[in-house]
């Protein structure tokens, strides 16, 4: 019986169309790849079952291949389209994601950290972290490679984290409200002391104040953004008010679905009598009715990006940035119309 002769980075090379270098970059997760190519050389290599030398590759370097994720829960459509895009780019440099859920409890989230750490996995991308911006920067400073995706806290130390422009989305959302010609406009907030919360709210007061309309405190509620039963509750006590809102500004999709609810119970008409937007652009977004005006997250290039970031850091590189925006835009559909 004869062995069939393993497929060699030459193999790949010739077949992909591109050089012995390229295919070495793309295995091997540096930058300087497409990811079109990178996609394709991944591919051959499982055809074709190419080993490389792995074994004797992780013995030199110290590596495991292996990434760890931490993320509050896998249930949010939030949390999937990011983990989406960040798997897409670790998979095709060939690494695998260990995953760990941690309920934004800081015990779980540290116990999940040290064991990654024991287990030797080469970084981590840690979505939402509990840890505290101090906490962050320790674990930075001791050597261990990660990227923060979505932190809770501003982090002012020069680590790896990665944002949408939140506040520049927001204030795009509140323009388009003052636009339409409301004045009187409600917010209701995700959880106070998230760094996302006080961008938003920051970026709507921004289109307030430059057109000369007060934020009235009464009209500003808070909520917790993956649940829809506090901003359902908020927003029945809102229209019902003497002198209800025109227009609801929601910091989350999720909020905003309570909104919707709430109006429909009171049998308010969206938009001809009350204006909706949220902020996310959640596929259900577009599923509800009146279809829902939102500020979209790049969330799967969120992935992507944080991913492409934590690669360069494992090989000894530097991202381009230490803190990166990728750009919200605001998607303006049904449930907003003019007073």
């Amino acid at each position: 019986m004869t062995l069939e002769k393993s497929a060699t980075m030459q193999d790949l090379a010739r077949m992909a169309g591109v050089s012995v270098a390229t295919v070495s970059r793309a295995l091997s997760g540096k930058p300087g790849v497409s990811a079109g190519t990178r996609s394709t050389i991944a591919r051959l290599a499982r055809e074709l079952r190419y080993a490389g030398n792995e074994p004797a590759r992780a013995l030199s370097s110290g590596r495991t291949g292996r990434v760890a994720v931490t993320v509050p829960n896998i249930q949010a459509e939030y949390f999937g389209r990011i983990l989406t895009g960040a798997a897409r780019v670790i998979h095709d440099a060939g690494l695998s994601l260990v995953l760990e859920t941690t309920h934004h409890d800081p015990e779980r989230q540290h116990d999940a950290i040290d064991s990654f750490i024991r287990m030797g996995v080469d970084g981590g991308l840690l979505l939402l972290p509990a840890e505290s911006a101090q906490e962050l920067t320790a674990l930075y400073d001791s050597g261990f490679s990660f990227v923060v995706i979505d932190p809770i806290e501003e982090v002012t130390a020069p680590l790896p984290w990665i944002t949408a422009t939140n506040a520049l989305g927001a204030r795009q959302a509140m323009e388009h409200l003052l636009t339409l010609g409301h004045r009187r406009i409600a917010i209701i907030t995700g959880e106070p002391d998230f760094l996302s919360t006080k961008e938003r709210l920051h970026g709507a007061r921004q289109a307030l104040e430059s057109a000369g309309v007060p934020l009235d405190p009464r009209l500003v509620r808070a909520g917790r953004y993956t649940e829809s039963t506090g901003a359902f509750e908020a927003t029945l006590d809102l229209l019902r008010r003497p002198d209800p809102p025109t227009a609801i500004f929601a910091l989350s999709d999720r909020l905003a679905f309570g909104t919707l609810r709430a109006a429909h119970e009171l049998r308010i008409a969206v938009p001809d009598s009350l204006s909706v937007i949220g902020f996310d652009g959640l596929e259900a977004a577009q599923m509800v009715s009146p279809a829902l005006t939102t500020v979209r997250q790049p969330l799967a290039d969120m992935g992507s990006t944080a991913a492409t970031m934590l690669l360069q850091l494992i090989n000894g590189g530097k991202p381009p940035a230490m803190h990166i925006q990728l750009a919200a835009e605001l998607v303006v559909r049904e449930s907003t119309g003019v007073v």
